[in-house]
């Protein structure tokens, strides 16, 4: 062999290499696209892998492990009930309804904290009341009551 016979060897050799590893990333980026398609719940279908992937349909054709692994993301997507526009709506129901649950939540708490300020101030008014009044208990609690049966009314 003389010294152009063997660099065109060595470029073939190279050629060829390069042209392996080159398939080799279109394989992975088809597996990714596939795993990717999965996730988003979307179909898996020849011509979705290969425009995900940037590769061709032969190409995927000519390789029988992603054909496999097609077919099986496939297969696996048809058996998978799809989400329906029903289900999606009632999610949205719950998620309205949560909403409006912890609204309602906080308004009651802001309504305890307000009605136990009241009660802290009537409380604080009735031993006023008591301390300066000539009525008995009895009777301070009969006019007290009478009062807050009318302030209930005129809220009313």
């Amino acid at each position: 062999m003389d010294a152009s016979t063997t660099t065109k060897h060595t470029r073939s050799d190279q050629c060829r290499k390069n042209a392996q590893a080159k398939s080799e990333q279109k394989r992975q980026a088809a597996l990714a696209a596939i795993q990717e398609l999965r996730q988003e719940k979307r179909p898996v279908t020849r011509s979705a892998v290969a425009r995900r992937a940037g590769v061709s349909v032969v190409f995927l054709r000519s390789h029988p492990d992603l054909l496999q692994a097609l077919e099986e993301a496939e297969q696996q997507h048809r058996l998978t009930p799809p989400e329906s526009a029903a289900d999606k709506g009632k999610d949205q129901v719950i998620a309205a309804l949560r909403r409006r649950l912890e609204e309602m939540k906080q308004q009651n708490a802001s309504k305890d904290q307000e009605l136990r300020g009241k009660q802290r101030e009537i409380d604080r008014l009735y031993g006023k009341l008591a301390a300066a009044s000539p009525l008995t208990d009895a009777e301070m609690r009969s006019a007290f009551a009478s009062a807050l049966a009318r302030l209930a009314q005129q809220e009313r």
